[in-house]
C-alpha cells in the first residue's frame, strides 16, 4: 500500500472519528435534555399528589430551600413558610373532616411548556384544575388557573425555585 493511501485512509479515520465524538456529544446532550424535559414534568405531577394528598414532607420536598410561592394575596419565602402553609391546609381539612363529610380535590395539569435558560434553570407553564366533589363523585371544576414557575437543577434534582399563580 502506498504512503498517500496509508495517508489517506487515516485522514478518513481521523475525520470519522472527528465527526462520531461530534454525533455522540449531540445524542449524550439530546438524552440529557430528554432526561431534564421528564424529571421537571414529574416534578409539576409530584407537586399536584402530593397536595391533594397534603404530604407535608413531599410538598416541601418539591421547593428549593430558597423557593418563593406567590398566590393571590400571599407570598411564602423559603421552605419553613412553605411547610406552615401546607401544615395549616392540612389542619383545616382535617378539623372540616370531623364535622362531617368533604369534598375531596383533584388537580388535573395539562399544556406543560418548559424552556431551558441553561443546563440548570427552566421556566415551567401549564394549565392546572381542581375537580372537585364527595367521595365517588359527582365532580366540579372548583378551580382553575396556570402555573409560572422557575425551576432549578441542583444537586441533580429538579426543584421549584419561584412558582406564581396568578
Amino acid at each position: 500500500m502506498s504512503h498517500a493511501l496509508k495517508y489517506a485512509f487515516v485522514g478518513l479515520f481521523v475525520i470519522a472519528a472527528t465527526f462520531s465524538s461530534q454525533m455522540f456529544a449531540a445524542d449524550a446532550s439530546a438524552q440529557t435534555h430528554a432526561d431534564d424535559t421528564v424529571a421537571i414534568q414529574q416534578l409539576i405531577v409530584k407537586y399536584a399528589h402530593v397536595y391533594d394528598s397534603l404530604d407535608v414532607e413531599g410538598y416541601v420536598s418539591v421547593f428549593a430551600e430558597d423557593a418563593e410561592f406567590t398566590f393571590p394575596g400571599n407570598t411564602l419565602k423559603g421552605r419553613g413558610e412553605i411547610r406552615k402553609f401546607i401544615e395549616g391546609a392540612k389542619q383545616r381539612r382535617e378539623a372540616a373532616a370531623a364535622a362531617g363529610p368533604v369534598n375531596t380535590g383533584y388537580h388535573s395539569i395539562s399544556n406543560t411548556l418548559i424552556e431551558f435558560d441553561s443546563a440548570d434553570t427552566a421556566h415551567h407553564r401549564s394549565y392546572w384544575q381542581v375537580l372537585s366533589g364527595p367521595t365517588g363523585g359527582p365532580f366540579t371544576v372548583s378551580n382553575m388557573g396556570y402555573y409560572d414557575d422557575v425551576v432549578v437543577k441542583r444537586n441533580g434534582q429538579w426543584l421549584i425555585h419561584r412558582r406564581t399563580i396568578p
